[in-house]
């Protein structure tokens, strides 16, 4: 016990003399407790209450859980979300790799202006976005429909009809995946040049000496060595795509009907517009957790296959 209290001095005499340093950093983890820790632990209360942000919470214990998995829509979210990952994460993915080995090489001038260019679209508001693809998604004078109309006058039977972007069931998630394709590239172009940066040209000199062809290098030194980088973009993709919302909230507020409702958008419904927050917050935590259990899969694959 004496050695215990002895320990316990000796800590807390050390908080002391560095306090002035503790002071420093206080804000970070003040406004993170405020604003993340606390959030955190309401929600997951929440997830075991009857509210409705104006009476006093009930507690309903697992009931929340239970209506969560006989709501019709929550699987319809899921299913949504999944298919609009499918469709734009791997064009995505596949145009970000060839961006950053585009913009990776030293022949290229400017090299600069062109990965400002790439990366412009993250940046850009949200509002902005949706004004501009809805103008380019409009059937009747839309640049889409006029470049397909265009390109389908060369080929027997004529242009075809324009295509419904936005008001089709079986258009709208195509539309939502092409947006985030355009706005999302540029990121995961940013990480993935930074990985191809950190490999160094002596492995290249060694396979060209060896004889190694262009396919050989990229198979046996490229992608190897940038499986953290696109683990970590595979990770941020994933949570983008479970928990996206402005770019199918602005596009098409979740129609036609439901056909692009996603589970972002499922929760934002359940919480802020049915006032249902302990479903919301179960909803959340549900799907919270088979993200964790995803990511807990995909981050065994981010060591670089030569360790």
């Amino acid at each position: 016990m004496a050695g215990a209290a002895q320990h316990r001095g000796a800590f807390w005499s050390e908080v002391w003399r560095y306090r002035h340093f503790y002071l420093f950093i206080s804000p970070f983890f003040l406004l993170f407790a405020v604003f993340g820790l606390y959030p955190l632990g309401f929600s997951l209360y929440l997830s075991f209450m009857k509210w409705d942000g104006l009476t006093a919470p009930v507690s309903v214990g697992l009931e929340n859980f239970v209506m969560l998995f006989s709501d019709e829509m929550f699987y319809t979210a899921l299913w949504n979300t999944l298919v609009i990952g499918l469709m734009y994460v791997p064009p995505m993915f596949l145009l970000a790799f060839i961006f950053a080995g585009i913009l990776n090489s030293k022949r290229l001038h400017l090299r600069g202006l062109f990965r400002v260019g790439v990366f412009m679209p993250c940046i850009t508001p949200m509002v902005v976005v949706a004004i501009v693809f809805t103008l380019l998604y409009s059937a009747e004078s839309g640049l889409f429909n006029y470049v397909l109309r265009a390109v389908t006058r060369l080929f027997p039977g004529g242009p075809m009809a324009p295509i419904p972007w936005l008001e089709s069931e079986a258009w709208s998630k195509v539309s939502v995946a092409l947006l985030l394709v355009w706005r999302w590239t540029g990121y995961n172009m940013v990480l993935m040049l930074a990985g191809l940066q950190g490999i160094s040209d002596d492995y290249y000199e060694a396979a060209i000496i060896d004889g190694a062809t262009r396919w050989q290098r990229m198979r046996h030194i490229t992608l190897p060595l940038m499986r953290p980088t696109l683990v970590f973009c595979g990770l941020m993709s994933l949570i983008g795509t479970v928990y996206m919302f402005d770019e199918v909230f602005v596009m098409t507020q979740g129609g036609p009907g439901t056909s692009s409702t996603n589970f972002g958008l499922y929760l934002f419904n359940l919480a802020f517009m049915d006032f249902r927050f302990g479903l919301a917050s179960s909803a959340a935590y549900t799907v919270s957790i088979a993200v964790f259990v995803v990511s807990l899969v995909i981050l065994k694959w981010r060591r670089p296959a030569t360790d």
